[in-house]
């Protein structure tokens, strides 16, 4: 039997359509930008939450010779050892490449294992977390739940059957 996963997104041209909420979470981020410290891939990641509490939490990446951590994990590990609980409402994800020859006005999107650290903190806080991805300019995606982002997603109920 074959089955499908359909999945389904927001697009506006520009984060100047989104609402007032989403452009200020997404406005946070881009301010974050210049905080990464990429040394390697010159590829600077920020991101920007806002949590139940109604706080707003940045972070960015950071590379060094013995690690390289994404802006969505860094921030998440930050969440856990402040807040330890948290729900996250509505993150928001954007990039400046600084590589020669290079654009960033496109939407970035969490990688894999961003995508699943997500997953887990929206598992735990019992309610789906909007996700928005840009770049500096242009198209911007919204998507309701990480869920959707990362289908037949390994879950920690597997460890309880």
């Amino acid at each position: 039997m074959q089955k499908t996963i359909q999945f389904s997104y927001e697009e506006y041209s520009s984060k100047e359509e989104l609402n007032a909420a989403d452009r200020e979470i997404l406005e946070q981020a881009l301010a974050a930008v210049p905080f990464a410290s990429p040394q390697f891939s010159h590829f600077h990641v920020a991101t920007a939450a806002r949590l139940a509490n109604g706080k707003i939490e940045t972070s960015t990446n950071k590379e060094n010779t013995s690690i390289i951590t994404c802006a969505e994990q860094n921030l998440l590990l930050h969440l856990h050892s402040v807040y330890h609980d948290f729900a996250i409402e509505t993150i928001a994800v954007t990039f400046k490449n600084m590589n020669p020859n290079t654009t960033s006005d496109f939407p970035i999107t969490p990688c894999g294992k961003c995508r699943q650290l997500l997953l887990e903190a929206e598992d735990k806080a019992g309610k789906p977390m909007r996700v928005i991805m840009a770049g500096q300019a242009g198209k911007v995606y919204v998507v309701n739940g990480v869920h959707s982002m990362l289908p037949l997603a390994y879950s920690e109920s597997f460890l309880q059957h």
